[in-house]
């Protein structure tokens, strides 16, 4: 209506007008308003540690082997990873930058024009993209040193393709001094080595009368403001609320970023308190006025629907025109998590200490497009994964606003790594071509735990994936809880992957893995180590001619298969030059044919192919020495390979 028509009506029907938005509201959000969170709530093992630390409970005198260098990862030659899988900051480094290491790293990688970053508990590294230079590596708190910190913990970094900045946040709580802070740093430039702007904000709320910390901090960005959300804990770590950051731009131009602070549950008209609240990377023009989509996972109706997933949207965020406003939506994905059992924990090799893989709070998520996608880690209720820790991930189509739709939903069920493996920690993204890519974890009872991908393309069924991709494997168990008494194996809080701002079809995937064992702290009684690794990663096909250029191999070639020996599955890597009919066999030592992995007509480009040590009939083969061949055109390559079991 026109301006000041409000002020020429009567008092009487102003208030109709108000009373009855008032009901119409109420009516339209009655059937939520009740829901509440299945989750249960508990800290990051970042701040576990921490807090153990001001307790005096963690032994300071560890010690790491920093002389230990491995030789580049075979996982470098599987056809979808482009480059080197590069080794990045591990146990011992961090141990040595700090004078202890922090278990569970908590690892945050983002991809800018020509750097890498990368940041764990408790340090940073930043790298060239080309010929993967480590150009600077220190301990958080140096980092920081402008905003003064102590025993930063779980930190979080993305790159803003907006601005073309790098940004990151680290955590700071003590229980002594009752005090909560986020570290934020934005780079001067696109180039990390050019310096940075710094800035410190107080995150202790009190919230009806008692003093509250920030744990877990999530980091999300649009065209108009970096998000921070985190759960608030009491300083006796009793969980209390969710609360949002929205923090203006003002500390790109060397300023003083503007901070307000919001309870998005209660704003969005719900009577309970979300517990983690995961906001979005967005990409490309935001619709309307919307700012930011968040979601949560795991909501009870009270109305046999108890996995509802609630995708928040955060309207006119600086508040231009009144806002900002808050909505939720609650999509049903089904019965897909079994609450009564939480996430399992993940076995692994050689070791009865099994692996904290998590719980079910929402874990990642990005916006493209009208697509919005997220990812979280369940016990499945039904189905083959049933009491297995299991990746979820699903997409959204927001292109009304008014009526977001879950569009698919699929599981990462980690069988192509090894039976009965569990998946946990997913990190997601999407690409300029709609491709969705998901980092995330495994461990199973036959493999060590390591560092994996996986791809959804465009085009491909609903909910599926293309199977799993190594980013590194495990090289030994791994039992580092960081207290003098096992209270918790945890692998967590948290991976990455990041959209390559130059070609945005490529992803950069930055995940752990259990490195060899090493500095025994009798204290604890146990040595378990980790270990990250970053590798840009490519779409099984690609997504352009020019990008279909690049792919081409310069040489007509047979891999060795990886690993070998195996038991009960190795993958086989080849190369063509150019467009021909394709035959892959495996042959006996007596020059048998047991099993045909290929017979097509394929393009030239960079393929893998599992085999499972199945013959053609689906029967198990015996353990022994076996040949495979790749017949191409007129081209024929042979190698030998052997199965163990």
């Amino acid at each position: 209506m026109p301006d000041g028509t409000f002020k020429k009506m009567p008092l009487f029907l102003v208030l109709f007008l108000f009373i009855s938005l008032q009901f119409l509201w109420a009516a339209n959000n009655a059937e939520y308003r009740n829901y509440r969170q299945t989750t249960i709530p508990r800290i990051s093992a970042g701040a576990q540690f921490n807090r153990a630390l001001q307790a005096r409970k963690i032994n300071l005198n560890s010690t790491g082997d920093i002389s230990f260098l491995r030789k580049p990862s075979t996982a470098a030659l599987d056809p979808q990873i482009s480059g080197p899988v590069t080794e990045a900051i591990d146990y011992a480094r961090d141990d040595s930058l700090n004078g202890r290491a922090q278990s569970p790293p908590d690892n945050a990688g983002c991809v800018g024009p020509d750097h890498f970053l990368a940041a764990v508990n408790t340090a940073i590294e930043w790298y060239t993209k080309t010929d993967r230079i480590r150009e600077y590596s220190e301990s958080l708190n140096t980092f920081f040193a402008p905003t003064s910190p102590t025993d930063l913990f779980d930190p979080r970094v993305l790159w803003d393709q907006y601005n073309g900045r790098y940004v990151v946040i680290a955590d700071e709580e003590s229980d002594n001094d009752k005090i909560s802070f986020i570290h934020i740093a934005v780079s001067k430039t696109s180039d990390p080595n050019d310096g940075w702007y710094f800035q410190k904000i107080n995150t202790k709320v009190n919230i009806n009368g008692t003093d509250t910390w920030l744990d877990f901090p999530s980091l999300g960005v649009s065209s108009e403001a970096l998000y921070l959300s985190g759960n608030m804990f009491s300083f006796g770590s009793a969980y209390q609320a969710t609360r949002l950051w929205i923090i203006d731009k003002g500390l790109y131009s060397g300023g003083t970023s503007s901070v307000s602070l919001y309870d998005p549950s209660t704003e969005a008209g719900l009577s309970s308190q979300a517990f983690t609240i995961q906001p979005a990377h967005m990409y490309g023009d935001q619709p309307g006025n919307v700012g930011v989509f968040m979601f949560s996972s795991e909501w009870d109706d009270n109305g046999g629907n108890n996995d509802l997933i609630a995708l928040f949207r955060v309207d006119d965020p600086l508040g231009g025109s009144g806002g900002p406003f808050f909505t939720v939506d609650f999509l049903n994905p089904g019965e897909i998590h079994d609450n009564s059992s939480g996430v399992p924990e993940a076995p692994q090799k050689d070791s009865n200490i099994k692996i904290d893989f998590g719980d079910d709070r929402a874990q990642s998520c990005v916006w493209r497009d009208s697509i919005f996608v997220g990812a979280f880690t369940i016990n499945p209720s039904s189905g083959s994964q049933t009491g297995q820790a299991t990746n979820f991930w699903f997409t959204v189509n927001t292109s009304d606003l008014n009526a977001p739709a879950l569009e698919q939903q699929g599981l990462i069920e980690g069988d192509d790594i090894a039976e009965n493996a569990y998946t946990a920690y997913p990190a997601v993204s999407i690409n300029a071509h709609g491709d969705i890519a998901i980092g995330f974890a495994a461990s199973a009872d036959t493999i060590y735990a390591g560092g994996y991908v996986a791809f959804h393309e465009v085009g491909d069924a609903s909910g599926s994936n293309r199977g799993s991709i190594q980013i590194h494997e495990g090289l030994d168990f791994y039992v580092r809880t960081g207290l003098p008494f096992h209270i918790g194996n945890r692998w967590g809080d948290y991976s990455s992957i990041a959209l390559d701002p130059v070609n945005e079809n490529n992803f950069w995937v930055f995940n752990q893995y259990a490195w060899t064992r090493g500095g025994y702290d009798p204290f604890a009684d146990e040595d378990g180590r980790w270990a990250t690794a970053f590798a840009q990663v490519l779409p099984y096909h690609p997504s352009s001619a020019e990008e279909y250029a690049n792919l081409q191999p310069e040489n007509f070639v047979l891999d060795q298969n990886y690993p070998n020996p195996f038991n009960p599955a190795t993958t086989i890597s080849y190369r063509l030059v150019r467009t021909d009919r394709v035959e892959l066999s495996v042959y006996n030592i007596t020059g048998e044919r047991i099993r045909t992995l290929v017979q097509s007509r394929q393009p030239a480009g960079y393929y893998s192919v599992k085999w499972d040590g199945l013959n053609d009939a689906g029967n198990l083969v015996a353990s022994g020495a076996y040949v495979y061949r790749l017949r191409a055109g007129n081209s024929v390559q042979v190698k030998k390979m052997i199965l163990m079991r």
